[in-house]
């Protein structure tokens, strides 16, 4: 995984307020979720099929990932109620090589919802959550060639973590 680094922040609470729609992640979410990885990427990112991105976000919420945190996790709804983007978190990641403690394994953004601040209102809601329950950090992994994804990440006070980080 050498295009991908691993980012921690500092939980928070609300300092604003959010210009989304929000709420927790629900097991009925499933088929959205698995309709919004699958659409959300390239093709054969979220796998080679509609079906097999719907299992992959199934396996996902059955702790594919790590245990899932659904009380940190949410969905952004359009007016109409509908999910247009999500932040999934674990309690932490499956790897060795991850920090300690909650993890978002997936941020993913609807196509025609981009650019519109909806990713870091989940965010922001994700480290209030956090924050809420008395979690100290959130962290996640990004590609270093995701510009965008890590611009949004170190405005929002993200830093880069390392392996040699482990045993502080």
């Amino acid at each position: 995984m050498t295009d991908m680094v691993t980012l921690i922040a500092k939980t928070s609470p609300l300092e604003r307020d959010l210009k989304i729609a929000y709420r927790n992640v629900q097991d009925s979410d499933v088929a959205r979720l698995g309709e919004l990885y699958f659409t959300a990427y390239d093709a054969g990112v979220a796998g080679d099929t509609l079906e097999a991105a719907m299992a992959d976000m199934q396996d996902s919420l059955a702790g594919k990932y790590g245990p899932f945190m659904p009380e940190a996790s949410h969905v952004a709804l359009d007016e109409a109620g509908n999910i247009v983007a999500a932040a999934l978190v674990v309690e932490h990641a499956a790897g060795a090589d991850t920090p300690k403690g909650p993890f978002i394994f997936e941020l993913v953004t609807d196509r025609g919802h981009r650019r519109k601040g909806i990713a870091e209102d989940l965010v922001l809601a994700t480290l209030d959550s956090l924050f809420n329950e008395g979690r100290e950090m959130l962290a996640l992994r990004v590609k270093e060639t995701n510009s965008a994804a890590l611009a949004l990440y170190l405005s929002l006070d993200f830093r880069r973590w390392s392996p040699e980080e482990l045993d502080d």
